[in-house]
């Protein structure tokens, strides 16, 4: 054999052996998994349906006070008269200068008061509603149809009352915890929370001493839900950043008929034109992997297939090709930016204006620096002179899927709901869980609940409510992840 056949021979066998290898590696090696904890703890038998239908009355009595950014103070009050019967000490912490702007706080002491504590933390304000377009007035707390009905049914009254339930079962049932359990219901967490957790973290840090979880909102479970049959339960564990930019272009003014080269007006939109392309980069990070490997469960051959191999190079451009399809998974892969407006300052038809402004509402994953971004833009700006201003900056956050809530969380909810699945979540918005974490607390978000489309779509918007069902099942799951998460910090003593 001539020696150039034997390097063609080396040749081959060796791109062979890489092609063997290649596919064995796409065959073998899939994302990694979450690991949820089996439930393990005792858990005295209760009729959940019973207390579901107790805890729909108080849903309905709060959202008939109607805390529209605002007035939290009723809301507090009437959450504190329900502890005090069950004989619970709570506090009232009121914002300096506005007395309504109030956060009530419970706890309950367990053995261990220096670390692992557990807080179940919701929001007392609601956005507003407008009641024509509502099928029942909005602060009527109208129960038909096995609903509750109203603002703040889902987002997040109905949540605080699952949370409520559980802090009062475990007192109840003198639940053994070794680590102690706070009931936190916020203020202001609608308009940014500088009334509200903000506030707290600032000024009342000691509350939050010996604690290192927190169960939020910020998460939703699902039923049907882009996938048809599927059980959901997506356990947000990381929230978006938020960059909001202001914006101005100025040029001579002139007459429409005349256009110069570049002025104002055709500057932004060139500009504008031009920074969207920050959001063509897809990022299947951890979390995200893990999502999608999650969802392999609930789908058949090939697409569970790719799934639990969505950053395979082989497998990734199928799986992004999907992402592309919806708006919710571009927002969980990618670093986004929107256009909230674009003002010329139009004085006729026929002339071009000195001035344009506008405004981008830009959501970074978490680990983009919020300061760089801006710089981008900023240099962006220059090419087109626009003028770029930051009008608020805040970073990702995200907390570990191998936290011991998360597992718990986990675990506990598909053993109460058989044939759900859970899967970890990011959040494109943001919630009060992105400042605790900037203080270390690991925060994971559920509304323990498997909502339709039209559920979760009430949620800032029309006809929002909440089945009594949801309540019942939501109750079950809380109360048993607390005694399951106080289980499991014992065993880790």
């Amino acid at each position: 054999m001539s020696s150039k056949r034997k390097t063609v021979k080396k040749i081959f066998l060796g791109l062979l052996a890489c092609l063997v290898l290649f596919i064995a590696y796409t065959i073998l090696f899939t994302e990694p998994r979450i690991k949820p904890i089996t439930p393990a703890a005792a858990v005295p038998a209760l009729d959940y349906a019973a207390i579901g239908e107790d805890a729909a009355a108080d849903l309905q009595k709060y959202i008939r006070i109607a805390t529209v950014r605002g007035r939290e103070r009723d809301g507090a009050l009437f959450l504190k008269a329900i502890l005090d019967k069950r004989g619970i000490p709570s506090r009232l912490i009121a914002y300096p200068g506005k007395p309504d702007r109030v956060s009530l706080v419970a706890e309950l002491k367990g053995k261990e008061q220096n670390k692992g504590g557990l807080i179940l933390t919701s929001h007392i304000d609601v956005v507003e509603a407008d009641a024509k377009e509502w099928a029942h007035p909005p602060f009527a707390g109208v129960r038909a149809d096995g609903r509750i009905h109203g603002r703040g049914a889902v987002d997040t009254k109905g949540l605080g009352i699952m949370q409520l339930y559980a802090f009062l079962l475990a007192h109840e049932k003198k639940i053994p915890l070794e680590t102690n359990l706070m009931f936190l219901a916020v203020a202001d967490e609608e308009s940014r929370s500088e009334h509200g957790m903000r506030f707290l973290i600032r000024d009342h840090r000691d509350i939050f001493k010996g604690y290192e979880y927190v169960w939020n909102e910020g998460g939703t479970g699902s039923r049907d839900v882009a996938i048809k049959g599927s059980k959901l339960f997506n356990i947000q564990l990381a929230e978006k950043g938020a960059v909001w930019l202001d914006l101005k272009s100025k040029a001579t003014p002139g007459h429409g008929s005349t256009p110069p080269v570049s002025y104002a007006a055709k500057a932004m939109v060139d500009f504008l034109t031009e920074v969207q392309t920050i959001a063509a980069k897809t990022q299947i990070d951890d979390q995200a992997a893990a999502f999608f490997s999650s969802l392999s469960d609930v789908l058949p051959f090939p697409q569970s297939f790719a799934l639990k191999r969505s950053r395979n190079p082989a497998v990734f451009p199928l799986i992004k090709k999907s992402i592309n399809l919806s708006r919710h998974l571009i927002a969980m892969t990618r670093n986004t930016v929107s256009i909230t407006g674009i003002d010329s300052h139009p004085m006729g038809i026929n002339v071009i204006t000195s001035e344009t402004t506008g405004s981008l509402d830009m959501r970074i994953l978490p680990g983009v620096d919020e300061k760089a971004m801006v710089e981008k833009v900023k240099q962006i700006g220059a090419k087109y002179g626009v003028e770029v201003t930051a009008r608020h900056m805040e970073p990702g956050s995200i907390s570990p899927m191998d936290g011991l809530l998360f597992r718990v969380m986990a675990g506990v909810a598909v053993k109460t709901v058989p044939g759900a699945i859970a899967a970890p979540f990011l959040s494109p918005g943001t919630t009060d869980s992105s400042y605790l974490r900037q203080i270390g607390i690991k925060c994971y978000g559920l509304i323990p609940a498997l909502l339709t489309t039209e559920e979760i779509d009430g949620i800032h918007g029309k006809n929002e409510s909440m089945a009594v069902d949801h309540l019942k099942v939501g109750i079950e799951i809380l109360f048993k992840s607390v005694v399951e998460y106080n289980h499991q910090a014992g065993k880790t003593k």
